[in-house]
């Protein structure tokens, strides 16, 4: 005898709460008052249920496994005994849904206010529930209100826009207080494991909060870590942060960002907020971007970082060696180290694994290898796409018409401007 499958999929808190439960006999119980799940795995597991009974408003408990059926905004049904509820009473990882999380605030690492719970994201496999979700969008607080049907269908009508889910991760979330006297959530990104969660994670974390609250948890970053955060978020989230941020915090974070994102960002600013950038950020650092800035966006010059990794042929390896291990950290790309010639034109090329595996006295120009392919600053963005390609390269370097080295191409940043398009499709997803 063949079992039939269950479908897993998903269901809102807000569409079983104060739903009547139904007993064996059709019988109503109760009122689904609240629901109970145990914080100990991954994601909580619901694993009980409590009643709220008669003119009383008299609270009751059951084990999630009485329930029978769950009927989303029509009923519960269960097939325990009314005999079997008993008072409420919660184990040490035991939380109720609703009464901890519905209109409580997810705050940041630093302890400010961020975003309010409108409503909770669950995870239904026949009637076993998990939480995997906290919805902190206006459409969740909608759907609480029992206005989302016609809301949504007034503002697809004038405006062609379909409202969209703001969904933040349980992995993310966790109680700052004991189970038994929760008031507020934390985002699980204490200041000594920043570094343990890559910027992109942290970027997602922030794209799924609304713009109050992203400034608040970016704002309680360090430079550096803002630096590597901003430059994983949509570009049009960038702006919006930049100019958003303090003059003076924005050129700290600038100061530790690559030279071609700088250049992109301050690209799409307004031309007041970049004169007063300029007006703080190093002298040296602002030549360069102003001499970036007037280069094509559709050409090499546009795409390249001004900060790479050089040597001369008379050099030894353990001498290179030791100068990167300085300059390194202010690098964006370290894998190829250009051989200059006294012109500062490209003799030649090592990568970083040649240079490790030389002898310490063993001069670069014995080892490298000449040759090197390179892009002049107004070759098209095209062109350079098609050289790395060709050569399956990560980094290119970018010479003047003179053939001297003036910066570096990595390949992330030359397919994202050839596919621009693609890249704007992406970040609206």
């Amino acid at each position: 005898m063949k079992t039939k499958s269950v479908r897993a999929n998903f269901i809102f808190l807000s569409q079983i709460i104060n739903l009547p439960v139904i007993d064996t006999a059709g019988r109503k119980v109760g009122i689904l008052d609240d629901i109970i799940a145990d914080v100990q795995g991954l994601y909580p597991r619901i694993n009980g249920l409590i009643i709220r009974r008669g003119v009383s408003r008299q609270r009751g408990y059951l084990p999630w496994k009485c329930v029978q059926d769950i009927k989303e905004d029509r009923s519960l049904a269960i097939e325990c005994s009314e005999s079997l509820i008993e008072p409420v009473k919660l184990s040490q990882n035991e939380i109720k849904l609703r009464e901890t999380f519905w209109d409580k605030q997810i705050v940041d690492i630093s302890g400010s206010k961020v975003v309010r719970v409108n409503d909770l994201h669950i995870l239904k496999d026949g009637i076993k529930l998990w939480l995997v979700h906290m919805d902190v969008g206006f459409k969740g607080f909608l759907r609480r209100l029992g206005w989302l049907k016609a809301f949504g269908e007034i503002v697809k009508w004038l405006f062609s826009y379909e409202l969209r889910d703001k969904f933040i991760s349980w992995k993310y979330v966790q109680p700052i207080t004991t189970a038994g006297d929760l008031k507020s959530l934390s985002l699980k990104i204490p200041h000594s494991k920043l570094s343990e969660l890559h910027p992109a994670d942290l970027a997602d974390i922030l794209t799924d909060l609304g713009a109050e609250e992203r400034m608040l948890i970016f704002n309680s970053f360090d430079d550096a870590t803002a630096s590597d955060i901003l430059q994983e978020l949509p570009h049009k989230m960038r702006l919006m942060i930049a100019v958003s941020l303090e003059h003076g915090r924005l050129a700290r974070i600038l100061d530790e960002t690559p030279m071609d994102e700088v250049v992109d960002l301050l690209d799409g600013m307004p031309s007041e907020s970049v004169n007063e950038l300029f007006k703080i950020l190093p002298e040296e650092k602002v030549q360069q971007i102003k001499d970036l800035l007037k280069y094509s966006d559709r050409i090499a010059g546009s795409l390249m970082d001004t900060e790479f990794l050089s040597a001369r042929t008379d050099e030894t390896a353990g001498r290179v060696l030791r100068r990167i291990r300085k300059t390194a950290e202010d690098i964006e790309s370290i894998y190829y180290i250009y051989v200059l010639n006294e012109n500062d034109v490209p003799a030649g090329v090592i990568t970083l694994k040649q240079l490790l595996t030389s002898p310490a006295k063993k001069k670069i120009g014995e080892v490298m290898r000449e040759n090197v392919v390179r892009v002049k600053v107004d070759t098209h963005i095209k062109m350079v796409a098609q050289i790395f390609y060709k050569y399956n390269f990560t980094v290119v370097p970018v010479v003047d018409d003179n053939d001297r080295i003036q910066g570096i191409i990595t390949m992330k940043d030359a397919l994202e401007s050839v596919f621009s398009e693609i890249r704007e499709e992406t970040e609206e997803t």
